[in-house]
């Protein structure tokens, strides 16, 4: 029986043709991997957003815009890749000229800053629904997420737990002002394109946190057959997160809601003051809050180890 995503997943690699001579990666990572010539390399993903999971009556239109569009750019700035071109399909219950302008502004935004093109798509009427695909290119080595190798350290870019603390916030009036503070986070997400850039020279692995640290984590320790020890009082979040969000629920929206879009990805030890420099560079915490072990992923708390169950976001789970 099919149960969540990852049921879905091993159901379509059991039944549908998924490799082919120029597909270097296929299924199981944040891109697809084609090969085009000797050093050159497409990079392909697609996602959709739909009213509920991805966005809610608060967003604006640009916002919904934005958002779309940097979900999927998160995807190529964890290869270590340059976006280049992109397809929209858009549907939409009816055409409002307002609502239609201010939504492809924050298309705009992201596409002039990244110098991509929007080349193709399709238009439909119907409940509202987005779905793009980015293609990218290499400029330097792709990252995956099955290089991690034991003692290295693991880094994340940002601060983690802000969108998904806005999330928990956005309708409780005592908390309006703390809400609109870190609504950015949540509404306007910034993809890691010129970090994942620098990284691709030297880093072993990476994966976009889309889906909560703890899921994205995971799954780099399976794809490198190895195991993690995170350091929860490591991880950077905003002072706000703490204040909001009951203690309770502090590890839930830390590690496991999702919606960061920051990079996680692993290093030898010898690259700590190179990755220093690019934190510097960029004006932007690169923070290392575990170390790739053997085998187990385990949480450690000030020092003391914390058993924890949280398993990420999953569109199925219940």
């Amino acid at each position: 029986m099919i149960k969540n995503e990852e049921g879905i997943i091993d159901y379509i690699r059991s039944n549908i043709k998924t490799t082919s001579r120029d597909v270097v990666k296929s299924i199981g990572d944040d891109c697809a991997v084609i090969k085009v010539s000797p050093k050159k390399y497409f990079v392909i993903t697609t996602d959709t957003s739909l009213m509920g999971p991805h966005f809610t009556k608060n967003y604006s239109p640009y916002e919904i815009g934005y958002k779309s569009l940097a979900t999927n750019l998160s995807d190529i700035a964890a290869m270590g890749c340059v976006p280049k071109y992109i397809f929209m399909a858009l549907t939409i219950p009816k055409l409002e000229s307002e609502w239609i302008k201010s939504f492809y502004k924050g298309i705009k935004h992201l596409t002039e800053k990244h110098n991509v093109a929007l080349i193709g798509g399709d238009t439909n009427r119907g409940p509202l629904s987005i779905s793009i695909q980015v293609i990218g290119e290499n400029k330097k080595n792709i990252l995956y997420r099955d290089g991690a190798k034991k003692d290295e350290d693991v880094y994340v870019t940002g601060k983690l737990g802000c969108a998904r603390a806005a999330l928990m916030i956005t309708n409780k009036k005592r908390y309006q002002h703390e809400f609109k503070l870190l609504k950015k986070y949540l509404h306007l997400p910034v993809p890691r394109i010129d970090i994942g850039i620098e990284i691709s020279k030297f880093a072993s692995s990476c994966i976009d946190i889309s889906d909560g640290i703890a899921k994205d984590l995971y799954n780099i320790t399976v794809s490198s057959k190895c195991g993690v020890d995170i350091f929860i009082d490591k991880i950077p979040t905003h002072k706000l997160v703490k204040k909001v969000i009951p203690s309770k629920f502090y590890y839930e929206a830390l590690i496991g809601g999702g919606e960061d879009y920051e990079l996680c990805f692993t290093a030898n030890k010898k690259y700590r003051k190179q990755i220093d420099k690019i934190s510097k560079k960029y004006s932007l915490p690169i923070t290392k809050i575990g170390v790739i072990t053997k085998s187990k992923l385990r949480y450690f708390d000030n020092d003391k180890q914390v058993d924890l169950t949280l398993k990420g976001f999953d569109h199925f789970s219940k």
